[in-house]
């Protein structure tokens, strides 16, 4: 009997005496958390209003502020609103910042290596934000992220030094770009059409990831994006967890813009920085924001929105073409 005894473990925390205090415990952190919430919404508003005044200020009683604002040129504020908008589509469905900004430029009149240089460039920013706070959210597959990271960004490389080194034929590579951004188009809307049944005949994980990454790294910087609506769509539909899928493409896609921008900014005899401000202030403001309210907005109905503008613009560019040229 006293062996019996002797060998029995001791107290645990699962025992009703030590978890009633425990249990008791758990409404703290929420309470905490909601209160953190109010905080930060007080500082944002805070600081928009203060950036609001210190802006009036200036060009009321500053002239060569105002001087420096009027010769700014208005495509900078084109685009500023445009990274803005699309950063936000971005962080709600995962996809399609780089097919909107690309049909978007192309609309504006800039040759297709310029609008995917300044696609790219504005994206360094947007993704590392991104990125980042997927990383601390425990959103990144790190074995997916290191097989996806070097074959996407030779990719990427080789992508950006072919189209570059067809700036003189931009006539003729805009038409192929805008084809591209129709069929991606296309393809979103089929999508969001589809996005309400159930996938029944999911097959078994993707294997070929190294090869994917290449191909949506190549084709990303010929058409000007691509990656998530590519190796997003393709990973998800392999079987991959929806959540770390996009978090790990959202990390490497900071590096595939990074050295896309490097090679687009090496070969080019020319980039259109008002283009790349604006779509870099834009898209950084709207990428926090995006990342908070990506679950509550419904995907469908931005998916549907963003492919028939994406359709629109990109055949008014093949039609534009069309009867020009031909």
């Amino acid at each position: 009997m006293e062996k019996v005894i002797s060998t029995m473990p001791p107290p645990t925390v699962t025992d009703k005496a030590n978890t009633r205090p425990l249990t008791a415990e758990i409404p703290v952190p929420a309470a905490i958390t909601a209160a953190g919430k109010r905080q930060r919404r007080f500082y944002w508003l805070g600081g928009l209003l203060l950036v609001v005044l210190t802006i009036t200020a200036l060009w009321y009683l500053v002239p060569t502020f105002r001087h420096e604002v009027e010769a700014v040129p208005s495509t900078f504020y084109y685009f500023l609103i445009a990274g803005f908008i699309f950063a936000m589509i971005d962080g709600a469905i995962g996809m399609s910042y780089g097919i909107t900004s690309t049909t978007f430029s192309l609309s504006m009149g800039i040759p297709p290596a310029s609008a995917s240089t300044a696609v790219h460039i504005s994206e360094i920013l947007s993704n590392a934000i991104a990125g980042w706070m997927h990383f601390k959210m425990g959103n990144v597959n790190k074995k997916l992220f290191k097989i996806l990271l070097i074959p996407g960004i030779t990719g990427a490389v080789l992508g950006a030094y072919l189209l570059s080194s067809l700036e003189h034929y931009s006539q003729y590579t805009k038409p192929v770009v805008s084809l591209y951004t129709l069929i991606l188009g296309t393809i979103i809307l089929m999508r969001a059409i589809k996005a309400n049944r159930a996938h029944q005949q999911r097959k078994g994980k993707i294997r070929k990831i190294g090869l994917l990454g290449f191909g949506g790294g190549l084709i990303d910087a010929i058409g000007g994006g691509g990656w998530g609506s590519i190796v997003l769509s393709s990973l998800i539909a392999g079987g991959r967890h929806p959540r770390f899928s996009l978090g790990t493409v959202k990390a490497t896609r900071f590096f595939i813009a990074m050295l896309s921008s490097l090679t687009f900014v090496t070969v080019l005899s020319y980039v259109h920085w008002d283009a790349v401000l604006g779509l870099v202030i834009g898209s950084a403001i709207a990428s926090p924001i995006a990342a908070k309210v990506s679950n509550r907005i419904s995907a469908k109905t931005i998916m549907m929105a963003v492919a028939i503008i994406v359709i629109l613009a990109s055949m008014k560019s093949i039609y534009g073409f069309v009867t020009k040229v031909l």
